[in-house]
């Protein structure tokens, strides 16, 4: 499905648009990026899905030219990150609200109609990772992550252990105590 070559052309396009749209009010901009045949639409940025696509394709990197390619986006990004570190974090702190909301409605459903819901577990836990990134770029959201820790617990609750979910090559980048939500289902 996704590879290394579609995560990394949102990285590309994306890296440009970052300063412009750190000092933007909007959460969540809209940029062309183009796709091959077949491929599904890029999301569009926000500081959560920017980190989801440069850790997706870092995991997808097997060349030593994929490596390199991901490792100079990467320092980028940081470079960026560090010269608007206030800017980054305001982003980032309005990104995990609105996957908090947007995570929470999914569980709420699914807890509700588990039937209706379970196929669409692949797609929606990527805001859950996401929410786990965020966390990492502004740890101090006390009530955000203290909600999050609540959803967690509902979810573990109807928990199935199992195999990795997303694309195997993935696995590595996703340990299972950390994105245990990636490794399994629910039921």
């Amino acid at each position: 499905m996704f590879g290394f070559n579609y995560e990394i052309r949102y990285v590309e396009a994306m890296l440009p648009e970052l300063e412009s749209y750190l000092h933007s009010r909007e959460l969540y901009r809209l940029v062309f990026v183009p796709k091959e045949a077949n491929e599904p639409p890029y999301p569009t940025l926000t500081i959560g899905t920017y980190l989801l696509a440069l850790k997706r394709a870092q995991g997808f990197a097997q060349t030593a030219a994929q490596h390199a390619q991901w490792q100079k986006l990467a320092q980028e990004s940081e470079q960026v990150k560090a010269r608007w570190r206030q800017a980054w974090l305001e982003k980032a702190k309005l990104d995990s609200s609105s996957r908090l909301r947007r995570w929470g409605d999914f569980l709420r459903e699914y807890l509700q109609k588990p039937a209706d819901q379970i196929d669409r577990y692949v797609y929606e836990v990527r805001n859950r990772v996401i929410l786990e990134l965020l966390k990492e770029e502004c740890p101090d959201l006390p009530d955000i992550w203290k909600t999050l820790d609540q959803l967690d617990q509902r979810l573990q609750e109807r928990w199935i252990k199992g195999t990795f979910i997303w694309e195997s090559e993935l696995s590595p980048h996703f340990a299972v105590d950390r994105y245990w939500y990636l490794w399994g289902k629910p039921c």
